[in-house]
C-alpha cells in the first residue's frame, strides 16, 4: 500500500479536527513501544566507528543529500567511509554492495542515488552491514537512518531538520510526522543539521530550538541543479512521489520553471509504464515538459528517461571545518 503524506501533519496542532483524535490511542501506543525499545536497547558497540544520519520525522527531512555530503567530507579528510542502509522497500536481505546494475525494487531508491558517489551496503540487519564494511577495510560507517535503532551504539549522531518544515504539528505518528517526542530525540543527538536555513531571516521557532536544546547546530544550504536534455521549454508538468512535493515545486519556481500542471504520487511510488505514458500524453497535449526529482527518476523505467527532465539536490555544510572538528573530537 502506498499512502500520501497527510496534510494535517503540518497544520497547527491546536487546529486538528476532533475526528483525528481517534488516532490518539495509536499515537500513544507508538510512543510507548518506542520508549520501551530505547530504554531496553542493546546499544552494542561496533568494531568500527558509526556516524548516524537520522531524523525525528517520517521522511522528507533531507537525509540523503546530507549523507552524500558527509561521505565526501570524510573522503577529503582521508577517511574511507561506507554508507550502510536497510534499503527501504528493497528486496535484498543480506549485506550487498549497491551497483549501477541494481534496481530500486531490489535495493531501494535512496541507496541507488547514494551509490552514484561512493560505497554503500544495503542490509536489513544493519549490524551485519556494519560488520561487512569493517571486514572490507573501511574506516567509518555512515548509518543512513537508524537514529531510533536501539541495537547499535552510535559514536556520532546527526539529526537532520528541514528548517522550512521543522517537526510539522509536533505530534507523534499517526497523529503527526514525529517518530518520537522532540525532547527524547534531541537529548540523544550530538548535533542538528539544519537544511536550507538562512540566518538573515529571523525565525522564532528555529531560535527557540537553538535556545531550548543544548546541542551543536550545523547549518547547510542546498544547491538545486536542473538536468534538461533536449528542450529549453520552461513550462512543465511536475510529477513526484516524495514525502513533501511542495519542496520540489518550490525548487522548480526558484529555477524559473513555470508549473502548469502537477501530479502527486505517494512517497516511494513505483512508477509503471502506464503511469509514464499517461503523463507523457497529458504533457504533449499541453506542450509541456515532464520534470521530476532525482529520487523519483530511479523508480522510472529507463526507457522513458530520455524525455523526462529532473532536478538534483546537493547539500553543503556552511562551515565544513565545524563538522570536521566535531568528527575528530567524537571519534578520537
Amino acid at each position: 500500500m502506498h499512502l500520501k503524506t497527510p496534510k494535517f501533519w503540518f497544520n497547527n496542532n491546536h487546529k486538528i479536527s476532533p475526528l483525528l483524535y481517534t488516532l490518539k490511542p495509536l499515537s500513544k501506543l507508538w510512543e510507548l513501544v518506542l520508549r520501551f525499545r530505547l530504554k531496553n536497547g542493546l546499544w552494542e558497540k561496533m568494531p568500527i566507528p558509526v556516524i548516524c544520519v537520522g531524523n525525528l520525522t517520517i521522511g522528507g527531512s533531507g537525509k540523503t543529500p546530507v549523507t552524500l555530503s558527509l561521505q565526501k567530507l570524510l573522503e577529503d579528510m582521508g577517511i574511507k567511509a561506507c554508507i550502510v542502509s536497510r534499503g527501504y522497500r528493497g528486496k535484498i536481505q543480506r549485506p550487498h554492495y549497491v551497483t549501477k546494475n541494481d534496481t530500486f525494487d531490489k535495493v531501494g531508491d535512496e541507496p541507488l542515488m547514494l551509490s552514484k558517489k561512493g560505497a554503500i551496503i544495503v542490509s536489513k540487519n544493519k549490524k551485519e552491514g556494519i560488520i561487512k564494511a569493517y571486514n572490507d577495510g573501511y574506516d567509518i560507517v555512515i548509518l543512513d537512518d537508524g537514529f531510533q535503532n536501539s541495537r547499535i551504539k552510535k559514536d556520532l549522531s546527526l539529526v537532520v531538520v528541514d528548517s522550512q518544515i521543522l517537526f510539522g504539528n509536533e505530534l507523534i505518528f499517526p497523529l503527526g510526522p514525529l517518530r518520537e517526542p522532540i525532547q527524547s530525540g534531541l537529548s540523544r543527538a550530538d548535533a542538528i543539521v539544519l537544511i536550507d536555513y538562512n540566518p538573515s531571516i529571523i525565525d522564532s521557532k528555529i531560535n527557540k530550538l537553538k535556545k531550548d536544546y543544548k546541542v551543536q547546530f550545523l547549518d547547510g544550504l542546498v544547491n538545486e541543479k536542473k538536468v534538461s536534455k533536449y528542450s529549453s521549454n520552461k513550462k512543465v508538468l511536475a510529477f513526484s512521489g516524495i514525502a513533501f512535493p511542495e519542496k520540489f515545486h518550490n525548487s522548480l519556481k526558484r529555477l524559473k520553471y513555470t508549473i502548469i500542471k502537477t501530479k502527486v504520487f505517494p512517497d516511494h511510488y513505483p512508477f509503471t509504464s502506464k503511469d509514464i505514458l499517461k503523463l507523457k500524453k497529458t504533457a504533449k497535449s499541453k506542450n509541456l515538459r515532464l520534470i521530476t526529482t532525482e529520487k523519483d527518476m530511479v523508480r522510472i523505467p529507463k526507457i522513458f528517461h530520455e524525455f523526462i527532465d529532473q532536478i538534483k539536490i546537493e547539500f553543503k555544510f556552511k562551515n565544513p571545518e565545524k563538522i570536521k572538528e566535531l568528527i575528530r573530537k567524537k571519534l578520537s
